[in-house]
């Protein structure tokens, strides 16, 4: 589930008659089988999954495939004929962009960060307010309190602590561009972003690309490049000249783009 978006068993929550069968009941019975002989190591099931070749698969329909007899024989993937496209998880997301920005702590241990609270999120407890980047600390140490849940988080589908969830929704919602668009987290860090690109003094051309390449892990095609050199001219005009908020804005285009948030 964590993998491939879908559990063998789809109902984490229910394994029992109420839940639904396991689509590869044979791969689940060598998998469990594997692990206990492997003395329930999950480090090497993990490794067996990843290493496999359906785990290697895109998520374009393979060129040999009959894409009318597959789209009739699995119309939903169940079977796993291509990898699924997936959505980063709302920690994954923010940490990511701490790491674009260079403002990420990848320390290891160490006491929670409060959450920053907006003028928004009112309530009893929880009076201290953290900054508003977390201090940087990847999202696993920042705090949790029931009455101030972070907006952000929640947008993208982090479960709220009020009882157990098996499997988190993911959704594609107008509230997760909002959120893309108008966080001041977001664009705090889109601003540091800016300023390093600004500050390395290379030529637009490779400046562009290792701002693609960064967020989207590939780089841009002739027809990507062309279109972000257009957005950077209109910026530079508006702005004056080429400054560190025009590469900001860039870094906030990509940001919000598919491209950064969708796994192919």
């Amino acid at each position: 589930m964590h993998f491939f978006g879908r559990g063998i068993v789809p109902t984490p929550d229910d394994f029992g008659p109420m839940g639904q069968e396991p689509s590869h009941p044979e791969l689940l019975d060598w998998l469990a089988s594997d692990f206990q002989k492997n003395n329930w190591s999950v480090k090497n099931l993990v490794r067996k999954i990843v290493l496999s070749k359906t785990y290697s698969q895109s998520s374009l329909l393979n060129p040999s495939c009959d894409k009318e007899k597959v789209s009739l024989d699995d119309p939903q993937n169940i079977l796993l004929h291509k990898m699924p496209i997936r959505r980063l998880q709302a920690e994954a997301i923010r940490d990511s962009i701490l790491s674009f920005s260079g403002r990420i702590d990848k320390r290891l241990f160490g006491p929670s960060v409060p959450i920053y609270k907006t003028a928004f999120m009112t309530g009893r407890g929880g009076k201290q307010n953290g900054p508003l980047d977390g201090a940087g600390r990847r999202s696993i140490y920042g705090s949790v309190y029931r009455n101030f849940l972070s907006p952000f988080m929640l947008a993208f589908d982090q479960p709220a602590p009020f009882g157990t969830k098996g499997k988190r929704s993911v959704s594609n919602v107008p509230a997760q561009s909002l959120a893309l668009m108008n966080d001041p987290f977001v664009i705090g860090q889109c601003k540091m972003m800016g300023k390093n690109i600004f500050q390395a003094k290379k030529p637009k051309s490779e400046s562009i690309n290792t701002l693609f390449e960064m967020i989207t892990a590939k780089p841009p095609s002739q027809n990507a490049q062309e279109k972000l050199l257009a957005f950077l001219e209109i910026q530079t005009k508006a702005h004056g000249s080429l400054t560190e908020q025009v590469w900001a804005d860039l870094a906030h285009v990509l940001i919000n783009s598919k491209g950064f948030l969708f796994l192919n």
